[in-house]
């Protein structure tokens, strides 16, 4: 069976030698067919990657950036357009591990055999994405339930204090034991499916921008009766952390009121508001109730850690998102 697969990625700033190590990982892979780059307004020497590949990759170009929203949706568009089997999407700061985009097609092919090719994807495993998981936390807890408000849920508050006890902690997991794990809902970096798929879940909606669009635009996959598989054995390599890891904070918490982008903080808030309200809450009581929990734990962290300018900015941003305002907001420009 033909597993040829088109990469599409992104850039923007100046992350060459993020790119180089992707590109040149994918294409020392056989399947690896076409690489597919947006070029969200990057400051770096893209052309250098079409001499060095002249025949595998193709470089769009984009005026200005757009977010990741809208290049992705750029990028799955021309890779649809141009003919692609399979497309993987990757973040411009993945790379493969030997032998990952193998184990992925391999763990697909079961996978389409059992649901079709139109309702399958398998995830690459990103440890420090899917820590909980990686740190060995149960799958029911390790996923967001439904009706969650940013993740958190009242219901499983006895398990987060238990987890924090030393006869309660979680033991990092074997990734063998049980190679495949289904999400609701993930990343773009890492997913595999075939071109039916793509087509029958359309593109992603731009108007997110940046930030939990992909959350959104992935759970079209399940949400119409697809399923994703993360593969633990498929290993991805993050060369760069992202700036809302939980191995760099405590919490949540600490997360979006001690980082260091006020662009970051509002389009992620605004935006995992928004889904939360319109899109992942089944019960209006259990999500206001998981909502006022919450913030009142968000309060709490902001007084004790004097964040109170970086508070008054997510609150903004939840009622941004809940309201329905979404597209660039003015005092945060791309």
């Amino acid at each position: 069976m033909s597993t040829r697969t088109t990469l599409v990625t992104l850039t923007y700033g100046n992350r060459l030698d993020y790119l180089k190590a992707l590109v040149n990982r994918s294409l020392a892979c056989e399947q690896i067919e076409r690489v597919i780059i947006v070029n969200n307004a990057s400051m770096a020497d893209l052309a250098s990657l079409r001499t060095a590949w002249p025949q595998q990759i193709e470089l769009i170009d984009l005026p200005s950036n757009t977010g990741s929203a809208n290049g992705y949706k750029v990028g799955i568009e021309a890779a649809l357009n141009g003919g692609a089997e399979y497309i993987w999407l990757m973040d411009d700061d993945n790379a493969p591990t030997l032998g990952a985009i193998d184990t992925l097609h391999q763990r697909l092919a079961e996978c389409e055999q059992q649901m079709g090719r139109g309702k399958a994807a398998v995830m690459g495993f990103r440890p420090g994405h899917q820590a909980d998981l990686a740190a060995g936390v149960p799958e029911r807890f390790a996923v967001q339930w439904r009706s969650s408000c940013f993740g958190f849920h009242v219901a499983q508050l006895p398990y987060k204090l238990w987890r924090r006890l030393p006869w309660g902690k979680p033991q990092p997991r074997s990734n063998h034991k049980q190679p495949l794990v289904k999400l609701p809902f993930t990343t773009y970096g890492g997913l595999l499916a075939h071109r039916s798929l793509y087509e029958r879940i359309g593109l992603p909606l731009g108007e997110l921008l940046l930030y939990a669009d992909d959350t959104e635009y992935t759970w079209r996959i399940t949400a119409t009766g697809g399923q994703i598989f993360l593969v633990t054995e498929a290993l991805l390599d993050d060369l760069e952390d992202s700036w809302n890891i939980k191995s760099r904070t405590n919490n949540i918490y600490e997360s979006f009121l001690l980082g260091n982008s006020d662009l970051r903080a509002y389009y992620t808030a605004r935006n995992q508001a928004w889904f939360d309200k319109f899109v992942w809450a089944q019960s209006a009581w259990q999500y206001h109730l998981n909502r006022s929990v919450f913030l009142l734990l968000l309060r709490y962290v902001a007084r004790r850690s004097g964040s109170s300018q970086r508070l008054s900015l997510i609150e903004q941003a939840i009622r941004d998102g809940e309201s329905g305002r979404l597209g660039i907001h003015e005092s945060y420009p791309l």
